[in-house]
């Protein structure tokens, strides 16, 4: 996968970052990119760490967001949950 390394596959917020996240949200708006082998390879690292609650915690963080609940790591984001169930929303709308 672009021969990037594992920074690049850490989950943060906002997308500000060149990072999975940033990429999936963006590529997932095509339908013709969310049929690519590489989104879906992107797409399942992504949706491989959910837990067992069905929610995102962030891995990588940006201290200047730290009252966020994307600003840190210990616990999971609702809002970085909810942005990736978008992102879901958008893939289901091509897969039918």
């Amino acid at each position: 996968m672009f021969g990037i390394g594992t920074t690049f596959k850490r989950l943060k917020y906002p997308n500000f970052w060149y990072d999975i996240l940033h990429v999936v949200d963006v590529l997932s708006r095509y339908p013709y990119a969310v049929e690519q082998p590489a989104f879906k390879e992107m797409w399942n690292i992504i949706s491989g760490k959910q837990n067992r609650e069905g929610s995102f915690t962030p891995e990588s963080i940006y201290k200047a967001w730290s009252g966020w609940s994307f600003g840190q790591k210990k616990q999971p984001s609702p809002w970085m949950t909810y942005k990736i169930w978008r992102i879901d929303q958008r893939i289901r709308e091509v897969d039918g």
